[in-house]
């Protein structure tokens, strides 16, 4: 049987060949579409992460809706507090979450102080030996703050959180299940500023509806709300904190230095310059009010209404 005859290339045609493969692979590399960041390749991927009280919900939803609007591809998992969150990021198991910038700072064993911008340049240094980027401080602000209601107020004359000291051994304590290991908070005395010894602290829920209810029940006489997102009762007076035991507690966004951009940066950034205490606390009311919006659809219409969506 007769052969086939081998195919030959003059040097110039096959150089025009590979020339044409090369020019095609290119070609196919730049029909991909362009992906967050502006690099080549496909969309980036990001979990966010969450806090576990509505009001931290909410902005974990909004950092992660406006990165999405911006084409990132956006998934998200509830954590729980601080204590678990902020490891779950330094894990990786999440890329990024809401934060409240004076309590990471506390729990990274920083001293906060009632100053945004250095307890922020305190957190940067703190946060960046970790491989986590901390954003700028918006100016909504959310704090501990310590309750009793007018009667307990009018009967003990109550007006500040160190007018406690000589009864705190007659009151019931009530706040977050993180309370008793918190130096922010009145369930500690190690290393809690006012040094109160009550005689029970019980371990309540973040902020919400059992710790109203504890307090207007009479299962505790002093309770811990947070001023920009729990749902105060009328007939609660809020205690001066006379000793300045709270923080600059801005919130923020935190998220790991392997997912960082220029583009991830500017979507936090232009979230926080619209983030208020007058935003967060109308925020707050939607959800956790009367309204009970979930926290995803208050997020969606909050970026529509401030034109980041």
């Amino acid at each position: 049987m007769q052969s086939k005859p081998r195919m030959r290339f003059s040097g110039l045609a096959l150089g025009a060949m590979v020339l044409s493969i090369v020019l095609l692979a290119a070609a196919c590399g730049s029909s991909k579409s362009k992906g967050a960041g502006g690099s080549s390749g496909a969309t980036k991927s990001i979990v966010v992460g969450s806090k576990n009280f509505p009001a931290a919900q909410v902005i974990s939803q909004i950092y992660g809706q406006a990165l999405a609007a911006k084409g990132y591809k956006v998934s998200y998992k509830d954590v729980g507090a601080t204590e678990q969150t902020y490891p779950a990021l330094k894990k990786g198991s999440i890329d990024l979450y809401g934060e409240y910038q004076g309590t990471l700072l506390t729990y990274l064993k920083g001293t906060p102080s009632a100053d945004a911008a250095a307890v922020n340049a305190a957190l940067q240094t703190k946060v960046k030996a970790d491989g986590i980027v901390a954003s700028s401080a918006s100016s909504a602000v959310d704090v501990n703050a310590f309750y009793v209601t007018k009667k307990t107020a009018d009967q003990y004359h109550l007006t500040k959180i160190s007018d406690l000291k000589p009864i705190a051994g007659q009151l019931v304590f009530g706040g977050t299940p993180e309370c008793s290991d918190r130096p922010l908070c009145l369930g500690t005395t190690e290393q809690q500023l006012y040094g109160l010894q009550f005689k029970t602290v019980k371990k309540l829920d973040e902020g919400g509806p059992i710790t109203d209810s504890a307090l207007e029940n009479g299962d505790v006489q002093v309770g811990l709300l947070f001023s920009g997102s729990s749902i105060i009762n009328a007939d609660f007076v809020q205690l001066q904190d006379d000793k300045g035991l709270q923080p600059a507690d801005n919130v923020i966004a935190v998220w790991r230095s392997k997912v960082d951009s220029a583009a991830l940066k500017a979507v936090i950034d232009a979230v926080n310059a619209k983030l208020t205490t007058a935003e967060y606390n109308k925020l707050s009311a939607e959800i956790s009010g009367t309204q009970k919006l979930d926290p995803k659809d208050a997020a969606s219409q909050w970026l529509t209404d401030q034109g980041l969506s």
